[in-house]
């Protein structure tokens, strides 16, 4: 299975204009180059929104809104899964994923809220893990919720990985929009921490895809280091990352590494 992150820095409050971005950079991949696509969270509207106008006219429709109908359109072309993140309305941080029919087939709305996302959107219902045709039992995340619940829950209580080790969930599909804090292998060492759970226990393989984007944005730097790795039997394995500019697509070929 080829997994593909397109990591980039989107144009704030411009969707068309991060959407010809994205455009660009896939438009050397066809049918057959990509089994699944991610994009970052609020991957093009941008991410650090001060207050519910500011966003509000970017709100969009879960099943018609321009990001949703762009997913379906590259879905169709590439013939691939896409997952990318936008704010939906009337007030959630959500990601979509579409077939390569260019069918909807889960919305996800983030459930633990970083504190830039509190000032409009409100908490989705939880996590979720779906068996999906072709890729087997799928779990969603966005960003946040791989750490504590609002930073107040204990550090080991690692809500989001022991969620997915019950579900027995075999793909993990992260949209980031991850503030740099430190070099980027610190980042991807953090993520990993935060799903030892799956690292610890030796049922299955768990393939995690986590997409961030890249640049800086009213005051904030984002990470980079878009990532896929497998976890289980005790290994945490990064199969292939991103640096912290790095700027296109990463196609990874999970069944070549493991």
């Amino acid at each position: 299975m080829k997994i593909a992150c397109c990591q980039f820095t989107p144009v704030w409050a411009d969707p068309k204009a991060s959407m010809a971005i994205v455009d660009q950079l896939l438009s050397c991949y066809g049918p057959d180059d990509i089994d699944l696509l991610v994009l970052p969270e609020m991957a093009f509207t941008g991410y650090v929104f001060n207050n519910r106008d500011e966003i509000q006219a970017l709100l969009e429709d879960a099943q018609n809104g321009v990001t949703v109908t762009w997913a379906k359109r590259q879905a169709i072309r590439l013939q691939s899964f896409v997952v990318v993140g936008y704010p939906q309305s009337p007030g959630y941080n959500s990601l979509c994923c579409v077939n390569p029919q260019g069918h909807l087939v889960q919305t996800y709305q983030k459930s633990f809220l970083f504190q830039q996302d509190e000032v409009w959107a409100a908490e989705g219902p939880g996590f979720v893990s779906i068996e999906m045709e072709g890729l087997g039992k799928v779990g969603f995340g966005i960003c946040m919720d791989i750490n504590p619940y609002q930073f107040k829950a204990p550090f080991d209580a690692y809500e989001f990985a022991n969620f997915h080790l019950d579900q027995g969930t075999q793909i993990i599909v992260c949209c980031m929009a991850w503030l740099q804090s430190s070099q980027v292998m610190d980042t991807i060492s953090y993520w990993a921490q935060r799903l030892a759970p799956l690292i610890l226990q030796s049922k299955r393989r768990v393939c995690v895809v986590a997409c961030n984007r890249t640049g800086s944005e009213r005051g904030s730097t984002f990470a980079g280091g878009s990532s896929v790795l497998e976890l289980g039997h005790n290994v945490p394995r990064l199969l292939d990352h991103m640096d912290a500019s790095d700027r296109g697509v990463m196609v990874v070929d999970v069944a070549k590494q493991i």
